[in-house]
């Protein structure tokens, strides 16, 4: 009877752990957009908590979606950004980009030096093909 009750519980163990991995946390719940560019048949979404990019360090989200709005992995995704300074060359921002876990969905770490208006490229390669987009957006 003991091994019958060690089975059972073997068991419920195993199908709670399937039913937690099945409802995972949306990483970008409560998310506002910061910029949204349509890219051939992908959506690149930049979001964070305040839903604008602010001077110094920041911690947002880039998010790939098919046409049905569904998150699709974007493989390789590389982000640059810069800053027109008149009289001198261009201000870069360092960005690392890194897989945050749930498909097509990407966490950045950035340094803005200073705020005003910055200019972006996002680029990708991966299973859904490549591709890339560019946009300004003021940085606060």
């Amino acid at each position: 009877m003991k091994f019958l009750w060690t089975i059972v519980a073997v068991l419920l163990l195993i199908l709670g752990s399937i039913a937690c991995n099945e409802h995972k946390a949306d990483v970008t719940a409560g998310l506002k957009p910061i910029e949204t560019r349509n890219a051939g048949n992908l959506t690149v979404v930049l979001m964070n908590d305040a839903g604008e990019l602010k001077q110094g360090q920041n911690d947002f989200l880039v998010q790939f979606r098919n046409q049905q709005g569904q998150p699709v992995d974007a493989g390789d995704v590389q982000l640059g950004s810069s800053m027109a300074m008149p009289g001198m060359a261009p201000m870069s921002g360092d960005s690392q980009v890194t897989p945050a876990g749930q498909a097509g969905t990407y966490r950045v770490k950035s340094n803005f030096a200073m705020s005003g208006a910055w200019h972006f490229t996002i680029s990708w390669n991966g299973p859904n093909g490549q591709g890339s987009t560019a946009f300004n957006s003021n940085v606060r």
